[in-house]
């Protein structure tokens, strides 16, 4: 007589996937970082290397098609671990979430051919070769911020701040408005102290305008807005909070940033500057980042939005040029924003910059779900300003 076999092997796999399953929730942040670390320099380093692909086209388009998609490692990995974790489902309107990505994706797509285009001489590659090229690559912020309406409870959770921010709306003008004004004010300090008209260094045209705000919003969909900042922030920034103060958070996801972003830093500093720049200045710019997460509610679209005005700095400074004392004005502002939050004290319970696991109710599989904490964050307690 044969052996039942398959329903043993059936029932051994069930049971190691759930071992698995709560070995992921229970070392979630164990399990983000290891993997995005992992998938990220697997993907980018062939940008690092680069030998042999100069030759091939084919072999050019696949290593950019890798590097988009190991900078969405963060956000990615964040949403297989939660939706692995807490994979509850819940009624969800599909027709709402095929809209915004089909809006999403018509945005980011035109963004990216504008970038695109700004780099390739249209004598190289036309317009269709562009469009073609970035098809694919305008899927994946389409498709995180369309996951905000998943079926996944757990997901919706996790990226509602994307399509529902919280806070008030002058924290979105702070992580907006920042860089430009602290450059500026750097600008005008440096040139009254060398004895010059204080606007004397700020040469602002419509071309460098524009070209700022396609890298903004470049940045924001695939560079350092999105797809970094959903993991950063909305991921593990969230889930530390919970453990330790905002300041160990931040200082502990800085750290780790500068190991993820080695790929990157060998790309971008060749020439020097790594320590100065990672080392010296980052720690304070991520607890900005951090600071305005928190004073949004625990939004990811504010960091989001910060992580895009600082990066289209790098345009705008032909126009508005670096300064050593705009650097030391960050570092100040950075420094009075941790000291006026008494970021080295944990989040008063119940703030939303701080993860609590959603209470979700209903078949794992199936029809009926229902998320206690709400998903789009309407029904958490209220916290006083003061004490975020």
């Amino acid at each position: 007589m044969a052996r039942p076999t398959n329903g043993i092997k059936s029932h051994r796999t069930t049971a190691f996937l759930e071992r698995f399953r709560s070995w992921v929730k229970a070392n979630a942040l164990i399990s983000f970082f290891g993997l995005t670390l992992l998938l990220v320099f697997i993907l980018l380093i062939p940008f690092v290397v680069q030998s042999g692909f100069k030759d091939s086209p084919i072999l050019q388009l696949l290593m950019l098609y890798a590097a988009r998609l190991g900078a969405y490692m963060p956000v990615l990995v964040g949403m297989l671990v939660t939706g692995w974790a807490l994979p509850v489902r819940c009624p969800a309107s599909a027709s709402k979430r095929w809209l915004i990505f089909g809006v999403v994706w018509l945005a980011a797509l035109t963004v990216y051919v504008l970038d695109l285009r700004r780099n390739i001489p249209e004598a190289v590659l036309g317009w269709g070769a562009l469009i073609i090229i970035s098809i694919p690559i305008a899927v994946l912020p389409a498709f995180v911020v369309s996951s905000a309406f998943s079926r996944v409870a757990s997901l919706r959770e996790y990226l509602s701040t994307l399509v529902h921010p919280r806070g008030h709306f002058v924290w979105y003008l702070v992580a907006l408005l920042t860089f430009p004004l602290l450059w500026i004010a750097g600008s005008v300090i440096t040139q009254l102290l060398a004895g010059e008209p204080p606007l004397s260094g700020i040469h602002l045209h419509m071309g460098i305008v524009l070209a700022t705000l396609i890298t903004f919003a470049s940045v924001f969909f695939y560079s350092g807005g999105i797809n970094e900042e959903g993991g950063w922030r909305g991921f593990a920034q969230r889930r530390l909070q919970a453990r330790v103060s905002p300041l160990a958070a931040n200082l502990l996801l800085w750290a780790y940033l500068v190991v993820v972003h080695i790929p990157n830093d060998l790309i971008e500093y060749r020439e020097g500057g790594y320590l100065l720049v990672r080392f010296g200045l980052y720690p304070f710019i991520t607890l900005l980042f951090g600071w305005v997460y928190n004073r949004t509610r625990g939004s990811i679209l504010a960091p989001a939005l910060f992580h895009a005005s600082m990066n289209s700095m790098n345009t705008l400074q032909t126009a508005i040029p670096r300064t050593d004392i705009g650097q030391i004005l960050l570092v100040i502002f950075a420094v009075l924003a941790a000291l006026i939050d008494r970021m080295w004290k944990k989040l008063p319970s119940g703030h939303p910059g701080a993860y609590r696991e959603p209470v979700l109710e209903g078949d794992r599989h199936g029809a009926k779900a229902e998320l206690k904490m709400a998903v789009l964050g309407r029904k958490q307690p209220s916290i006083p300003e003061k004490q975020i």
